[in-house]
């Protein structure tokens, strides 16, 4: 997916639709994150995330992945370069940077992918940050009445984003499975939107 034709909308969209939900998904967690010191931030887009992040973590060096070169300057006037580098890449199949990251992050970055995909890139993150901590923020298809609004809810966001940004997903992977197997665990929990969206802190179990 490549977000650069809406770029400059994404985040009064985003507003618009689910007002502040997704940015509290992705900022759940970051005060247990205050001792990061490398990040590799995957799919943040326009920065918001990664703005919060730098604040949060005094000490922590950055680097940013996103495929979307329009979203990646949006990023860079955020934040600057002073404690970030920048790649404008594709991290299912081009190179990703490498550091002895002890923090991913991952924010409604897993659902433009196939299972087979996901699994390709947790496995390509996995061996160049063994270590690290995972912060992730999905979209989920919760039990009970609201399965099947969200499920139309997200099917109509899967279309659009295929029309727009050219996606080629059309439906959520179960991450967790693919996580557990590389021999990370969730360890924080929290669920909004009465089980649509979910956020969560993996970490290696050994």
């Amino acid at each position: 997916m490549n977000c650069d034709a809406i770029a400059r909308h994404y985040q009064w969209m985003e507003l618009a639709v689910f007002g502040n939900a997704l940015e509290r998904c992705r900022t759940r967690f970051l005060p247990e994150l205050a001792d990061a010191r490398r990040a590799l931030v995957l799919g943040d887009g326009d920065g918001r995330f990664l703005a919060r992040l730098l604040d949060a973590c005094p000490s922590l060096r950055a680097d940013y992945v996103d495929r979307s070169g329009a979203m990646l300057d949006l990023a860079v006037r955020r934040v600057g370069h002073e404690r970030v580098k920048f790649y404008c890449t594709d991290a299912l199949t081009e190179h990703l940077p490498q550091s002895e990251y002890d923090l991913v992050s991952a924010h409604f970055f897993f659902d433009c992918f196939e299972r087979d995909q996901l699994d390709h890139v947790i496995r390509r993150v996995v061996t160049i940050a063994p270590n690290a901590r995972w912060i992730v923020s999905e979209f989920r298809v919760p039990d009970g009445w609201l399965a099947l609004p969200s499920r139309m809810l997200i099917s109509v966001m899967y279309r659009f984003f295929g029309l727009a940004a050219g996606l080629k997903t059309r439906g959520l992977t179960d991450h967790r499975p693919l996580m557990e197997a590389v021999g990370l665990r969730s360890f924080c929990r929290e669920e909004r939107a009465g089980g649509l969206l979910v956020s969560e802190i993996w970490a290696p179990t050994a």
